[in-house]
């Protein structure tokens, strides 16, 4: 039965990467031991060939997705790592972390490139699509693109006030979507260092946040236990979704459009329907699910 999507989940202290079969149905095809430690942030490379996890100590690891083997091991940051992300190429990955650091690592050798330095901890960070940029943000409120050759400050977009949690960049690379303890979604055009839409999302903060592929929907997550679907352009609310018991700390699009998934401090990860909005598959655990993200091929 083909597989077509794949979700690493950090739980604790045991990280599980569970395959997702046609026919909805769930089979567990890996579990690895992190051990003892707890996996804050996680993401799959692109060509599903690692596991990169980030922990509270600072620590990253990478793994070989379905041995479960670990490649190597390194430390730059000496706090909590908050985020994991690959560019679209999947040659590099990036760390966000609590010690004002986003660190850009090469995948195949562990080895350090650049270090862009937040005025706060950094949260999260995504790699533009074509490369050239990377958007960091944080603590300080502040959403920062970088040329990520030079180092270089490139767009400063103020706008947020409180932490900024999460954001995306569009699949064309013209937006920056984001999300905050100010409860907020906003759109901002990257070029002309502009807001574009503003929106209260959530009645608490808003942790997470994910685009379709395609660019027709955003999905946000929030500490108020629940998910919000919005079109992209207007930022029309399209569906409320109900299902999790406490806060949801991320969200994730599968490839397809199809599914979303979400994961929560209610020991949970709950898969979704975009279109029906109903629930298809609650995955229970034995403690909160800090992270997941769905495999790039679908």
């Amino acid at each position: 039965m083909k597989h077509f999507t794949i979700k690493i989940i950090p739980i604790i202290s045991f990280m599980f990467l569970i395959s997702y079969m046609s026919g909805q149905n769930f089979k567990e095809v890996n579990s690895i031991s992190v051990e003892n430690n707890q996996c804050s942030a996680i993401n799959i490379s692109p060509d599903n060939q690692y596991i990169i996890c980030g922990f509270k100590d600072g620590d990253i690891i990478a793994y070989r997705t379905m041995t479960g083997k670990k490649i190597y091991e390194v430390k730059r940051h000496n706090n909590d790592i908050h985020s994991i992300s690959f560019n679209k190429k999947g040659n590099y990955f990036v760390s966000a972390g609590q010690d004002k650091a986003a660190v850009v690592w090469s995948v195949a050798s562990g080895k350090q490139l650049k270090t862009y330095i937040g005025g706060d901890a950094v949260w999260t960070a995504e790699f533009t699509p074509n490369g050239k940029y990377l958007a960091t943000a944080g603590t300080d409120q502040l959403i920062s693109v970088w040329e990520l050759v030079s180092g270089k400050r490139y767009r400063s977009l103020w706008g947020h006030s409180d932490r900024v949690y999460d954001l995306k960049i569009s699949s064309d690379g013209k937006y920056i979507i984001s999300v905050s303890g100010d409860y907020s979604l906003k759109k901002w055009d990257i070029s002309k260092q502009l807001r574009v839409n503003s929106v209260k999302a959530h009645a608490n903060v808003v942790t997470s946040v994910a685009i379709s592929p395609g660019n027709k929907f955003i999905v946000t997550a929030s500490k108020d236990n629940t998910i919000k679907i919005w079109d992209f352009d207007t930022f029309d609310n399209i569906a409320l979704l109900r299902g999790h018991q406490w806060w949801i700390n991320k969200v994730d699009i599968s490839p397809d459009s199809k599914y979303i998934a979400s994961a929560s401090d209610d020991n949970t990860v709950i898969i979704w329907d975009i279109l029906t909005h109903d629930i298809i598959k609650t995955i229970q655990f034995n403690g909160a699910v800090l992270d997941l993200a769905f495999s790039r091929d679908g």
